[in-house]
């Protein structure tokens, strides 16, 4: 009985602030699977496994390399932990993917970027991240660049809409 309930200590489900992360966990899901618009089930599963993995990745680099910020229980990775790395990011870039657009990318854009940030800030301020060195304004490029540039680029690059076809036929030499 004892190792079980040292299992559900590590999930670390009453962390603080992880009541938001729950719920904005659950919406963002939900709505990333019931406002499908125009992608496929191919172009969900590939963004998905893109964005879980950058998101792992950021958390490997500005939470442990870096140890710029910490979330809920530092010492463990909780239940609060894999919905924030993996389903929020993944989630996100589905919902905008759906509803991007090529000429509406600047409005698209920054109310994504705004969300993002207000989604941070949002965790950051109830306690469930804690701040060591970064400031959450310092995620607007990041949220920027991500929405703007690299997941337009990304549905073209899944799409097959970016491949570079290379020519392996010498052309002649000029003058002959």
């Amino acid at each position: 009985m004892e190792y079980w309930s040292q299992v559900v200590q590590r999930l670390d489900l009453p962390a603080k602030g992880a009541w938001l992360v729950y719920g904005l966990g659950t919406l963002l899901v939900l709505l990333a699977l019931l406002l499908r618009r125009k992608l496929t089930w191919r172009e969900y599963y590939v963004t998905f496994g893109i964005m879980a993995t950058a998101g792992w990745l950021g958390n490997i680099v500005l939470f442990f390399q870096l140890d710029l910020l910490d979330s809920g229980d530092p010492s463990i990775g909780g239940i609060a932990d894999i919905i924030v790395f993996t389903l929020a990011p993944s989630s996100i870039a589905l919902l905008y993917l759906n509803f991007y657009k090529p000429n509406i990318k600047w409005i698209i854009s920054l109310i994504f970027t705004g969300m993002a940030f207000v989604m941070e800030y949002c965790l950051t301020a109830l306690g469930f991240f804690t701040q060591k060195g970064w400031h959450v304004w310092y995620s607007i490029p990041l949220y920027f660049v991500l929405f703007f540039f690299f997941l337009p680029w990304h549905l073209r690059y899944v799409r097959g809409k970016t491949e570079v076809h290379v020519n392996y036929v010498a052309k002649p030499p000029r003058g002959k």
